[in-house]
């Protein structure tokens, strides 16, 4: 698992380092720096997978992340014309990539190459799914994903490529959610005891968990997928019924809810990924409404409880609930999240991590955290503040 990540005259972060857990949630006002913690592992993956220890210069555009040049990203008011990212691990693996940035080309190069190829060497092999499938890692049935915030919504039909079904790899936009579910929701099985698993379920197939969870959010739904391996197409259709009723016909995804398009990759991601996985997801809550958006911050939370390492990005208070609800009920250790609150100070981003006790309460509620109900709340005095009060705490 990764236990930190210090990033260093990169995009707003001039030295900064970033506490990991099993469960990280990430905030902040807009522009504050939560996407660019994101990009920085994202980067680091993107140069492994394309083999980016083979020579001087270094690309930061790829699949995952476009960062554009290195002069773009380089922190504003740096003291110098380096760029460095490092990854902390377990068993005291550690990773430095550092880059010399030419500030006439733009470009970047290497000022640690053979060190950092050997790091990377070394976490891949010692299972850090961040590097995981590249050039030194085996790749692993969902053990890393990364959903972005666009996200495909309702499609007629989504993309069947065989090496990403094959590897459960739903693409950064969830755009082979389908093609991996075909070929995995009957093959991946949930073990007993797995905190995902919810027990009004028809089964522990990741179909039945899915379905179950997706229950949840729109009751009554069902979801099938018919693959056209003629046209390396996927196509899913929505049922809908209550138990003891007849079931309504098949609907395209076109003609239903946008939420539920939308949140299914989530759900593929955090139940399919194995114990030592990594999930990394970006606005886990869109298009839901708050019942929905506080399961997501309960599911990320069991799937760190089952082993998979999350790290969220999140406006949503719901999710912060959801998560902070699966401490005070025992499902997740407290020491396995961390929350950590991002604003912009002097054009340099500032952490604040407030601490969560066993009850799931927060140490402090930094301002601009999550704190815009109970300021509204505030202008209407007496019962209705009481009671927010009394709620969130």
């Amino acid at each position: 698992m990764i236990r930190a990540l210090r990033l260093g005259n990169f995009k707003c972060f001039e030295n900064e380092v970033v506490p990991l857990q099993r469960l990280t949630l990430l905030s902040g006002v807009n522009g504050a720096g939560k996407s660019s913690v994101v990009q920085a592992m994202l980067v680091l993956r993107q140069i492994c997978l394309r083999g980016g220890f083979t020579g001087p210069q270094v690309s930061l555009s790829g699949d995952l992340v476009d960062l554009g040049r290195a002069s773009d990203i380089l922190f504003t008011s740096a003291s110098e014309d380096m760029i460095w990212l490092e990854v902390e691990a377990d068993k005291c693996l550690h990773l430095r990539a550092a880059w010399l940035v030419d500030v006439e080309t733009g470009e970047a190069s290497w000022a640690n190459l053979s060190e950092a190829r050997e790091a990377v060497r070394e976490m891949a092999e010692q299972g850090v799914m961040l590097f995981s499938g590249g050039q030194f890692g085996a790749a692993h049935v969902a053990g890393f994903n990364y959903l972005n915030a666009e996200r495909y919504g309702p499609r007629k039909a989504l993309p069947i490529e065989v090496g990403r079904g094959r590897l459960f790899d739903l693409g950064k936009n969830g755009e082979h959610v389908l093609d991996a579910l075909l070929g995995h929701q009957d093959r991946i099985v949930l073990r007993t005891g797995d905190p995902r698993k919810l027990q009004n379920a028809p089964g522990e197939r990741l179909r039945d968990q899915i379905e179950a969870w997706l229950a949840e959010i729109s009751p009554g739904v069902q979801l099938s997928i018919v693959g056209v391996p003629d046209a390396d197409l996927a196509v899913g259709s929505f049922s809908f019924g209550s138990e003891g009723a007849l079931r309504s016909p098949e609907f395209r995804p076109t003609n239903v809810g946008f939420g539920l398009s939308y949140i299914l990759p989530v759900l593929a991601a955090l139940l399919a990924a194995p114990e030592g996985g990594l999930v990394i997801i970006e606005n886990p809550e869109a298009h839901l409404h708050p019942r929905g958006q506080t399961l997501m911050g309960e599911l990320c939370a069991r799937a760190a409880a089952a082993g998979v390492q999350v790290i969220i990005e999140t406006h949503s208070d719901h999710v912060l609930d959801g998560a902070r609800l699966m401490v005070k009920n025992g499902v997740l250790s407290r020491e396995d999240v961390v929350f950590h609150y991002l604003h912009l100070s002097g054009g340099r981003a500032v952490r604040r991590s407030p601490v969560i006790d066993d009850e799931g309460r927060l140490s402090e509620w930094p301002e601009g955290f999550f704190d815009q109900h109970r300021k509204n709340t505030a202008q209407w005095p007496g019962r209705d503040a009481a009671n927010y009060v009394r709620i969130r705490l």
